[in-house]
């Protein structure tokens, strides 16, 4: 099923316009790890509310790594403002422009329309 998944979103064309540029890719994987943090998140406290414990420890686990993997993009993203921040400049202006959209939308299980 995931694998599934998967193929539709690379056939459903996902571009988060990064244009193989390393600063593009390190400004979006920012800003995109930081919205599944909160997304799994407050994914994970519906489901404690709703009284599924297991779905909460899932989603809260998966929020916990998104936070992780947002953190070090950050840290990556000041780097490169502190060392080339022209570049880096360019590139989240750039990004922001663009608007970073999120590939969820394009997820499809290949049974619900």
């Amino acid at each position: 099923m995931i694998e599934k998944m998967v193929q539709y979103l690379i056939g459903a064309s996902m571009d988060p316009g990064t244009e193989n540029y390393p600063y593009l890719g390190y400004v979006y994987m920012s800003f995109q790890e930081r919205a599944t943090f909160l997304s799994h998140g407050n994914t994970a406290k519906l489901a404690k509310e709703g009284g599924d414990p297991v779905l909460a420890r899932i989603c809260g686990t998966i929020a916990s790594d998104e936070k992780r993997h947002g953190n070090a993009y950050a840290k990556i993203v000041e780097k490169l403002l502190e060392l080339d921040s022209t570049g880096a400049m360019v590139a989240i202006a750039d990004m922001m422009r663009k608007k970073i959209t999120m590939p969820a939308h394009l997820m499809y299980d290949g049974w619900d329309p």
